[in-house]
């Protein structure tokens, strides 16, 4: 009996260790903490149902748009999570989606495996997307859309390929789709692609593919609001229009190729959407060998959801669930290859395996996050970096219970843990665009601000300072409201005419504050070292990386009242906590120093900003600047 060679079964393992070694990457970067601003309304919203008040027909969250129409096309999603946290906690959440994101891994990879032999190939694109669309790992019913999406493609591929299918399982997926997302017109989509493709595969049409097809829409009409349930995501397209506000200002909207660093933004995740950009890629040139083999099917996958991917970040994991089996198939295992062609994945395979564990501990270590400057971080828990947790508790032991005019990111978890009703959240479609712009110019308006207080009779306020800084400096002198509460994240103001100053404990500003002193002494400034990037690299892959988020956005929040000495203060205290590791630290601190005219001391934070990055023209500016007026005054 012949033996398999043994270089071959060495190849074997490599693959299947390195294939177990991106899945555990997988649920590595699906375990974070919960950070999305949506998580709250749908948890407040299946809680209303379970409550037993049935399912929304107008809004009951808000005291603002109350007779606005509500089609909760998420309801089954929000009820199970609903579920989920009463009985674990934001754990629960957490490990659903965790599930959830692996399970779609295992259909999207056993997909991708029925179109080509070629396993080592298919992990490294397996790794190569998982990286790509990690940035949606998160608690959103998009990701139960995700695993039925490739649920429904598994069942077409296999019924592409000739194998035994039990065709009614695909009108109930549709069942179940149309009661938890809006997504499902996805699946109606992949629905076209095949009927089409094996339409010109075979030449003639599949009318038992058909059938069923038109039976998945057909069943779409049964969830709780009818026809206007199914007609709910063609009402979406409204909102991704050039001239939309909501397209307009949510940075998910904007597409992957086209991401711009600001002063405001200089980070973004380079890893993922240059992942992204390589897959995109590579799909365009798998598309060559599939039209010359006629495998039509896939390269009708790869037109929609390639657009749809193309359009908007967060449509990013649509082409990864859709077109990775497009990749294997067209560029896993081509025919006429040289032997070097042949081997680059076996030799590929081990070095990806390595990367992938280097990559899953810095995940692990939060480091991954902190290299963008992402809130994300590793964890079962609120992310109080995103959430406002530690707000809304004040509020509650405060006595806060008047009308509030909140942040839309704040919406969702104040009218769940808060249990009241707020004046905006992140459900856009029930806002509408009238009163979404009416929310925007209270932000920058002082004027519509106070029309907005007076209609509303609103007694209380918060937001993110670091997001609303105007807001924060109008507020702050205006002795019509109190500076009650301040955390890294949230600000609360109070109307003095409404809410007894005593009972809110104000009193921000004036707490004590320590001296600044001689900044000489912090790393990285007179010849003190300072932890550079490799050190920090390398020290993510063994222990968890803390970011100083508490004294750095504290500085920041008393940078935008103009008090600079406590930021100063708050930003020193965030280089010692840090061993100097993060350079835009520096830059506030300088800024800092520069209003308070220590220039001398200014200029050296400048100089370490440009030392790790030569071209950033905000300390360019500032430093020559700084080098004027020393020149001036004869320094």
């Amino acid at each position: 009996m012949p033996t398999r060679p043994q270089g071959q079964t060495i190849g074997e393992r490599s693959w299947r260790v390195a294939l177990v070694l991106v899945f555990a990457l997988v649920a590595c970067l699906a375990a974070r903490q919960v950070s999305s601003g949506d998580v709250g309304f749908h948890l407040a919203a299946g809680s209303w149902i379970l409550e037993g008040h049935g399912w929304p027909r107008t809004d009951p969250f808000t005291f603002t748009v109350a007779d606005h129409a509500y089609v909760d096309t998420s309801w089954g999603y929000q009820v199970v999570l609903a579920l989920l946290e009463r009985a674990f906690g934001p754990a629960g959440l957490v490990l659903l989606h965790v599930a959830l994101i692996l399970l779609t891994w295992v259909l999207v990879y056993r997909t991708a495996a029925g179109v080509t032999g070629d396993r080592q190939a298919l992990v490294l694109f397996t790794a190569l997307g998982a990286v790509a669309c990690e940035m949606r790992y998160d608690v959103r019913p998009e990701v139960l859309s995700y695993t039925l999406l490739a649920l429904v493609l598994y069942l077409l591929h296999r019924h592409a390929a000739g194998s035994a299918l039990r065709t009614w399982y695909l009108p109930v997926v549709f069942v179940v789709w149309v009661n938890c997302h809006s997504l499902f017109v996805l699946g109606w989509i992949a629905l076209g692609c095949f009927v089409l493709g094996l339409w010109l595969r075979d030449r003639r049409p599949d009318l038992r593919l058909i059938g069923w097809s038109a039976s998945c829409v057909a069943v779409t009409l049964l969830n709780p609001y009818g026809w206007r349930g199914v007609a709910f995501p063609f009402t979406l397209l409204t909102r991704f229009g050039e001239e939309n506000p909501f397209n307009q200002t949510i940075g998910e909207f904007v597409s992957p190729f086209d991401l711009a660093l600001s002063e405001q933004f200089p980070f973004y995740p380079r890893l993922p959407i240059y992942s992204f950009r390589l897959l995109f890629a590579l799909v365009a040139l798998a598309l060559i060998p599939l039209i010359r083999r006629k495998r039509w099917c896939l390269v009708l996958l790869a037109l929609p959801f390639g657009y749809l991917s193309f359009s908007m970040v967060r449509n990013i994991p649509l082409l990864v669930v859709a077109c990775l089996p497009v990749v294997a198939a067209g560029l896993g295992g081509l025919p006429g290859s040289t032997r070097r062609r042949r081997r680059w994945p076996g030799r590929a395979v081990p070095v990806a395996a390595a990367l992938t564990v280097a990559l899953t501990l810095s995940v692990f270590h939060d480091a991954y996050y902190i290299s963008s400057r992402r809130q994300d971080r590793f964890g079962l828990g609120w992310n109080e970096r995103t959430q406002p947790v530690a707000a809304t508790q004040y509020a509650q032991r405060a006595g806060l219970d008047g009308r509030v005019l909140n942040h839309l990111n704040f919406g969702g978890y104040l009218m769940w843990a808060g249990a009241r009703r707020v004046f905006i959240d992140g459900r856009l479609e029930v806002m509408g665009e009238e009163f979404f712009d009416e929310y925007r110019q209270v932000l920058s308006s002082e004027a519509a601000l106070e029309r907005t207080v007076a209609r509303y009779d609103i007694e209380w306020l918060v937001f993110p300072h670091r997001i609303n800084r105007s807001l924060l400096r109008a507020l702050d002198v205006d002795p019509r409201w109190t500076l009650a509460y301040v955390d890294p994240l949230a600000v609360i103001f109070t109307r003095a005419d409404k809410v007894d100053p005593l009972r809110v404990h104000p009193g921000v500003s004036q707490r004590p504050v320590e001296p600044l002193g001689a900044t000489s002494s912090l790393p990285g400034l007179d010849g003190t070292p300072r932890r550079g990037a490799v050190s920090r690299r390398l020290l993510g892959l063994v222990r968890r990386e803390r970011y100083p988020h508490a004294p750095f956005h504290l500085g920041l929040f008393h940078y935008f009242r103009g008090d600079t000495v406590r930021a100063a203060t708050h930003f020193a205290r965030a280089i010692r906590d840090s061993d100097g590791a993060y350079y835009e630290i520096y830059h506030n601190l300088g800024a800092s120093l520069y209003r308070m005219n220590r220039l001398r001391e200014a200029r050296d934070c400048y100089r370490v900003v440009l030392a790790e990055i030569p071209d950033y023209e905000p300390a360019l500016k500032r430093l020559a600047q700084i080098e004027h007026r020393l020149s001036s005054a004869g320094d």
